[in-house]
């Protein structure tokens, strides 16, 4: 029998096995066989887990080092403040008058509130009978506020 024919049927009934021809790759025409080379493979993957774990540390590290631990644990020095008594100021005869002057959708409650006094005092100083008859640039003088507001 030659080795080199293609096995046919007729091999089933001479008990002889076809030879074995080679894998032929599909593409490159060249022997198929396995790819046992893994070590380069294998030693790639482990340079890049210890870059990664080596990135990792170094990060960390710079995070949390030494310096920056020591830092928390010992509280910053507290430095001596020259603190002077506050200067009274001079009585004065008369207060000065404060004014304000009335913007867009302001009311005399809402002013009276701004300035802590009672609607009604500035509604008196200022002659106001009617609140809606502010004008916008009018000009109000605030009452002074002798005694606080509860």
């Amino acid at each position: 029998m030659d080795a080199r024919r293609p096995p046919d049927w007729r091999d089933k009934f001479r008990g002889t096995r076809p030879a074995r021809r080679a894998h032929r790759h599909p593409v490159y025409g060249g022997q198929a066989r396995r790819d046992t080379q893994y070590g380069p493979y294998l030693i790639g993957f482990v340079v890049v887990v210890l870059a990664l774990a080596g990135f990792l540390y170094l990060g960390l590290n710079w995070a949390t080092g030494q310096s920056r631990v020591a830092a928390l644990a010992s509280p910053p020095t507290a430095t001596p403040l020259l603190i002077t008594a506050p200067v009274a100021p001079s009585p004065s005869a008369a207060p000065a008058e404060q004014t304000y002057v009335v913007k867009a959708g302001d009311n005399p409650a809402s002013i009276a509130q701004q300035f802590r006094v009672k609607t009604e005092d500035l509604m008196a100083l200022n002659n106001i009978e009617d609140p809606s008859k502010l004008q916008i640039g009018q000009t109000l003088k605030i009452p002074s506020t002798s005694s606080p507001r509860p």
